[in-house]
């Protein structure tokens, strides 16, 4: 395939995922206001707090945010296949055999990112984050901005969830291999807190929750790129 072909098949692979996407966030839409609950329980914990509407489309378009990150996580196996056909070509043909557990073990790493984000980043985020407004500050917080939170965190520690996947992958087809990881050990540590600087808010907390699972899975990637590294050169 020339590089105009690659870009069609690109663009296809593209076409194909967000229609997915799209098809099931049309079909989430109908729970939106049970979705709108379920991520509003992190906050809800914490006593004393109250959720305001300031303006006329503000629901409607947090519905349509929750549909649409509901229809990612359902159809994300299908996002991954669409990006595994998209690298096939380029494997050997004993490597087209891992599409099952590159599927199997993004989608969990992604889905666990996002229920570490659920269960743990954020209660304890607001909770830190709340205990900062002075009493004589009214809390009241926007369901814009507040699901807008929720929604950066949970994809973004979905993504990161999927580092050990990618490294792997890369090791697996020759790319990189474990000593190449380990020789940018010492500088991945700052690359992580600042990619977590800049996906999580501006608080030391959050970002903390974040860096450290990057560093660790970082340890986790180079275990696996042990395992399955191919030397070109044998």
């Amino acid at each position: 395939m020339g590089f105009a072909e690659h870009l069609r098949e690109l663009r296809k692979r593209l076409l194909y995922s967000v229609a997915a996407i799209l098809i099931a966030a049309f079909g989430c839409f109908g729970f939106a206001p049970e979705l709108f609950e379920l991520l509003r329980q992190p906050l809800a914990a914490v006593p004393d707090q109250q959720m305001i509407v300031i303006g006329p489309l503000e629901m409607f378009i947090t519905y349509l945010k929750l549909s649409v990150l509901a229809g990612l996580f359902i159809a994300f196996p299908w996002v991954l296949l669409q990006i595994w056909w998209f690298i096939a070509p380029g494997l050997y043909q004993h490597e087209k055999r891992w599409v099952a557990p590159f599927v199997l073990l993004g989608t969990i790493f992604f889905v666990g990112g996002g229920a570490f984000a659920y269960l743990v980043v954020l209660p304890m985020g607001f909770e830190y984050l709340v205990a900062m407004v002075p009493e004589s500050v009214a809390t009241q917080f926007s369901v814009a901005i507040y699901f807008s939170l929720v929604v950066r965190l949970l994809l973004a520690f979905g993504v990161v969830f999927e580092l050990p996947i990618i490294m792997c992958l890369l090791s697996a087809v020759g790319i990189f291999g474990p000593q190449a990881y380990a020789s940018v050990r010492k500088y991945w540590v700052v690359v992580a807190v600042a990619v977590a600087a800049f996906l999580t808010p501006p608080d030391p907390f959050t970002q903390m929750m974040m860096a450290i699972p990057l560093v660790l899975f970082f340890e986790l990637g180079i275990l696996g790129s042990k395992l399955l590294y191919r030397d070109d050169r044998a």
